[in-house]
């Protein structure tokens, strides 16, 4: 907080900041209860999204809200204002790829609105991760708004491909996942969702391949995007040794299991990033 004592000014541009964020959260609240349209007024399913979808928002919104300040006032309403407004639509078409294109035989959307929650922890997985990827694009550029724009839209091409295969080998390698979430299973669903966040943090963790050659934009997505492809086959491979080995095999131990893998993805999606910084 030196900036704070150095210069008290730069108190206006934290409550422009703040406020901003404010609006931008209580948009994304109201839009996520516009598309989901829950059955009963006080849907769980429906809530988890939507919980999953303000976590998302603000998770992106780090991205821009981190380093320095802009010139005026009015620039850094409108530099949060206008991140944040197409983060939110970003995050929403993420959504609406997963439904209709990576996981067609399900319709996520309808089955959150009937209160499902397995379906609404998978569609809030896919949020909270597609942030995630989103942030650490933005990471790469500074303060510059044009190209902090362009990183965010390939942020989010990439982490919608990459998330896509992730998913797609995780129904290939468990053949159940879909008929659990169809049968409401929530403890299989958590286990997906874990997963798929750990994939997300695994991805983001090779964005800093891609910041040192940042201004050489080509160079910059060639370079996340090979370092991404590694980074998940590397995730999903140290994450089934782990749960292959480590984990105890048996009945007795079976009630939680799902729970168990879940940790132990997600914990190699924190590891991975760490060992590469």
């Amino acid at each position: 907080m030196e900036w704070l004592s150095a210069d008290p000014s730069y108190l206006g541009f934290l409550l422009i900041d703040l406020v901003a964020i404010f609006c931008l959260v209580a948009a994304m609240r109201w839009l996520s209860r516009f598309l989901v349209r829950p059955v009963t007024q006080h849907s769980e399913a429906s809530n988890i999204e939507t919980s999953a979808a303000v976590i998302a928002l603000m998770l992106a919104l780090t991205g821009v809200t981190s380093g320095s300040f802009s010139l005026t006032l009015s620039e850094e309403w409108w530099l949060v204002i206008i991140y944040g407004l197409l983060a939110m639509v970003l995050l929403r078409l993420g959504v609406w790829l997963q439904d209709k294109i990576v996981l067609p035989a399900l319709d996520l959307n309808h089955a959150t609105a009937q209160g499902n929650v397995a379906a609404a922890f998978i569609t809030g997985a896919h949020l909270i991760g597609t942030a995630i990827v989103i942030r650490s694009a933005m990471q790469w550029t500074s303060q510059d708004a044009n190209l902090g724009l362009v990183a965010l839209l390939l942020g989010f091409i990439i982490s919608q491909c990459l998330l896509a295969l992730e998913t797609r080998l995780r129904i290939s390698w468990s053949s159940g996942l879909v008929s659990a979430i169809d049968k409401k299973a929530s403890p299989m669903a958590i286990k997906a969702g874990a997963q798929h966040i750990g994939a997300a943090l695994a991805i983001s963790g090779s964005a800093h391949f891609a910041s040192a050659i940042e201004y050489q934009l080509e160079l910059a997505v060639l370079a996340w995007l090979f370092s991404s492809i590694i980074f998940l086959l590397a995730y999903l491979a140290l994450a089934e040794l782990c749960v292959r080995f480590i984990l105890p095999k048996g009945d007795v131990y079976e009630g939680g299991r799902p729970a168990l893998e879940g940790a132990i993805y997600l914990g190699w999606g924190f590891i991975l990033p760490a060992l590469a910084g």
